[in-house]
Order: structure tokens, then C-alpha cells, then sequence
């Protein structure tokens, strides 16, 4: 394989006969096909990935595409290096929002047809709900809104998203309306659904299943166009119906860290149980400053004042039990939970130090609209399904004519096949080829351009490619070459 050695200075350059290494490495790549590149050096290391982790009351949007697209490939990437993968989704069936969304669906849902997808019609249900609940309280507002500023332009705020939604989601509104006029205070019945749900009172549990595991349905479907598929579901609620926020909290509570919840503090207000991270980071000799933890750094609360659990508590709980099940674990989750996650390692390294470098947080920055802003109150989004339709007619717009151009004729069947795998290509190429930490402003014109680094383009030429090799080898065949 050596045709030349010469040495240069320091340097040994060795010459290689290109023909034949060229010839030799097409062969071993062919002869793996789709396992080349696989290693077995992870040795069937479990690894836990979490990633999408939508709000059950919701549609996907855009910024959670870009969890998916990070995840399920991430996915991919460590099983090909020897890793035995899980891919979860962490179900947030608790909480305010869930509880005014399995309100209104309890009410409304079998009064009128769904005549938009599943996780759309709920995630409307909710944003008229929310509107709903707040413009029941503006009459408590008003008797003290009179030269406030900030309450005057709150008021007019949901009366502006109410008539938005009222033209987008008429024939609901009018539905939704007729009953939840009938609700004398709509924040406190969702409380009550929701401690009834969290106490997992049957007929609670039936309402909010139903509704969580509808819009996961649609949520689905979603997935599906780009063929991801999650292995575990692991919701909330079930941490506390098991007992695991219990069984952490005992032993949190033996901390020399812990800090218990107080209805007089030293300023004399009510104030939550926390764990005292400063004190751990200095007492462990954790690497402060640049390169290491912030100064001061802030207490990870995880009680309110009333006793009742804080989400970051509930992460902590999630995290020891996905850490049960793994060797490693992998949160996808936006740069917004830099800290937050931060806590979490740390908090569970706390309570056990063999938890260290046993979660890792992979931080993504969040996708941003040119105009607007996304809005799950306004039921506003830039939604993954949308977008994909929005693609994929561009995309038949612009192969329709290449094949036009050249003559030739394709069947339908195969037509929207191809344009939907070169859609999904575009999507995937478009969340995938930027640094995570890098900011997205999506311009369907540059992500569909056949001239320009997108996956059309890549796809376009490997195309042509192999159309060229393929007429080489017919050639060979005919003894023309």
C-alpha cells in the first residue's frame, strides 16, 4: 500500500497507492452496509434518553421539534456505539395548566364533535379555558385597577386574546361558554379536579387520563412523521401514587442541607423548605467561579410553604428513578433549565454521591419566530404539523417541475413517498446541521433550496450520483466501458 516514504523536517509523509486504498475502504464500507461506522466499546451500557417531554395539553410546536430532532438521533448515535437506549417521555399530567384544560374537557368534550386533529382541538380547549378563567376574575380586578397601569393593560390584554379566539375557535367558544358560565369560580374547581387527581380519586384519574392520553395520541402522529417512537412514558402523578416523592423527601429531610418549610421566616414571611447548595458546593470544594458553579449560588427549593412539592423537587424523584433503571442518563432540555437542571445533578449527587456524572443535561437554545412570539395562552404556536405541510407543498412544488423538466412520469404513490421523505429530510437537516446552542430563525425558502446546503440539496446530488455510477455499471455490463 506504501508506494513512497520522505521525511521532512520533524514529519515522516507517507505515500499511499490511492487506487487501491480507495478500492479497499468502498469495499469494507459495503461489505457492513448499514452497520458500518457500529462499535460494540459501550458495552451494552444502559442509558436513558429523555426528550420531547411536551405539555399533555398541548400540539407540538417548533421548539419541540428541535427536542425530538436532538433526542431520537441522539438516540440513534449511541446505540451505534454499543449502547442498550431508552427513549422516555416525561408526562407533566400535573399542575394549574392541566387542571383548567381536564376541566374544560370534562364539560365540553362530549357536547361538541373535535373537527380539528386530537392535540390541536385540546390545546385550543386550554387556551380558551385560560382566557376563560381570567376574565372571570376581572371584576375583582377592576375594583382595584383604577390608576394601576400594569393590572388596566393585563385586563386588556385577555379581553384582546378572547376576541382572537373567538374569530379561530367560534363554534367551541360558543359551546364552552354556555357551560363554564355556569362555574361560579373556575381556578378553584380545576384546583379541586387536580388535588382530586393528585389524591388519585377514580373518577378524577378517569378525566384526566383520557384527556392527557388523547393529546398524546395526536402528539404521536406527529412523532410518526418522522418516525420517532418512545419506549416508556413515565407520567408525574404516578411518582407520588407510588410513593417515591414521599421515600425521597425522608431522606432528603436527614440532609444536613435541608432547610424546612416556615410560616415566619427571618423576615417574616412564609417560606418553603429548601436545600442549601452554596453550603454543599463550598463544603465539597466544588470548583466556583469561571469554569465552575456561580457564586452565591441560589437554594433549590423544593417545598412551598404549605408542604406541598415543587416541580424541581418532582425532577429530583424522576431522576433517581430513571438513574434505577440506567447507567447514564441524558435530559434534551432547553437552555431556559440551564440552573434548574443544574440543581437537580446537583441535589441528587447530595443525597447520593454516587450519582455524580450520572445525568447529564444536553442544553439546546430555543427556535424563535421572525414575527410574533408562540403563545399556548393565545393558542398560538409554530406547529410541527403545519410546518411539515407548509414544506412538503413547497417541496412537490419544486421536484413537480424537475420532473416535468426532464420528461419523465411518476405515480402518485411514489410522487408523495419521495416528497415526503425529502420533506422530513428538510426538517431533520434544518434542526440538526446548527450548533445545539445556536439560535434558529427558520426560513422555509433556504431549509427547501435544491441549490444550497439543505437536505434537498444533499439528497438531489446522491441522486445524481448514483444515477451516474448505475449507468457506469450498465456500461461495464455491455462491455461499452
Amino acid at each position: 500500500l506504501i508506494t513512497k516514504v520522505q521525511g521532512v523536517g520533524p514529519y515522516l509523509n507517507l505515500f499511499v497507492d490511492r487506487a487501491r486504498v480507495f478500492r479497499l475502504v468502498i469495499r469494507a464500507v459495503s461489505a457492513q452496509g448499514d452497520k458500518f461506522g457500529h462499535t460494540k466499546a459501550a458495552g451494552g451500557k444502559r442509558v436513558i434518553i429523555e426528550h420531547t417531554s411536551s405539555n399533555p395539553n398541548a400540539p407540538l410546536h417548533i421548539g419541540n421539534l428541535r427536542n425530538v430532532m436532538i433526542g431520537a438521533h441522539l438516540a440513534k448515535m449511541q446505540a451505534a456505539c454499543g449502547f442498550a437506549v431508552k427513549q422516555a417521555f416525561y408526562v407533566n399530567d400535573l399542575g394549574a395548566q392541566i387542571g383548567l384544560t381536564a376541566l374544560a374537557y370534562s364539560r365540553v368534550y362530549a357536547k361538541i364533535q373535535p373537527y380539528l386533529k386530537i392535540d390541536h382541538w385540546i390545546g385550543a380547549m386550554y387556551a380558551v379555558m385560560n382566557t376563560c378563567q381570567e376574565l372571570q376574575q376581572v371584576g375583582e380586578y377592576l375594583k382595584g385597577a383604577e390608576g394601576d397601569e400594569k393590572k388596566t393593560k393585563g385586563i386588556t390584554e385577555y379581553f384582546d386574546i378572547y376576541q382572537d379566539l373567538r374569530e379561530r375557535f367560534e363554534k367551541m367558544m360558543v359551546v364552552m361558554l354556555e357551560d363554564v358560565r355556569k362555574i361560579e369560580n373556575i381556578k378553584v374547581e380545576a384546583g379541586k379536579l387536580n388535588l382530586a387527581y393528585e389524591r388519585q380519586e377514580a373518577w378524577a384519574v378517569k378525566i384526566f387520563r383520557k384527556m392527557v392520553c388523547d393529546c398524546l395520541t395526536g402528539v404521536q402522529t406527529t412523532l410518526s412523521t418522522y418516525g420517532v417512537q418512545h419506549d416508556q412514558f413515565d407520567f408525574e402523578s404516578e411518582l407520588g401514587w407510588e410513593g417515591s416523592n414521599n421515600k425521597v423527601l425522608e431522606i432528603m429531610k436527614n440532609s444536613d442541607y435541608y432547610v424546612p418549610q416556615t410560616q415566619c421566616n427571618d423576615k417574616g414571611v412564609p417560606q418553603g423548605a429548601y436545600l442549601d447548595m452554596d453550603g454543599f458546593i463550598r463544603d465539597q470544594g466544588l470548583k466556583v467561579g469561571k469554569g465552575g458553579y456561580q457564586k452565591d449560588y441560589p437554594p433549590l427549593y423544593v417545598l412551598r410553604p404549605d408542604g406541598s412539592t415543587l416541580y424541581t423537587y418532582r425532577d429530583i424523584v424522576y431522576s433517581f428513578k430513571k438513574a434505577s433503571q440506567s447507567d447514564l442518563i441524558l435530559n434534551i432540555i432547553c437552555s431556559e433549565q440551564d440552573l434548574a437542571q443544574q440543581k437537580v445533578s446537583l441535589g441528587m449527587m447530595m443525597m447520593n454521591p454516587e450519582m455524580k456524572g450520572r445525568q447529564y443535561h444536553l442544553s439546546y437554545d430555543l427556535v424563535k419566530l421572525t414575527t410574533g412570539k408562540m403563545s399556548g395562552r393565545r393558542g398560538r404556536y409554530l406547529l410541527a404539523d403545519d410546518l411539515y405541510d407548509d414544506l412538503k407543498t413547497v417541496i412537490r412544488e419544486k421536484m413537480s417541475k424537475k420532473f416535468k423538466d426532464k420528461g419523465e412520469d411518476i405515480s402518485p404513490e411514489l410522487f408523495d413517498e419521495v416528497t415526503h421523505e425529502v420533506s422530513t429530510a428538510a426538517m431533520k437537516y434544518a434542526l440538526l446541521s446548527v450548533s445545539c446552542q445556536t439560535q434558529i430563525n427558520f426560513d422555509i425558502a433556504k431549509i427547501t433550496d435544491f441549490e444550497d446546503a439543505s437536505a434537498p440539496f444533499i439528497l438531489y446530488n446522491s441522486t445524481r450520483v448514483a444515477s451516474v455510477v448505475r449507468k457506469f455499471n450498465d456500461k461495464v455490463e455491455k462491455g461499452q466501458v
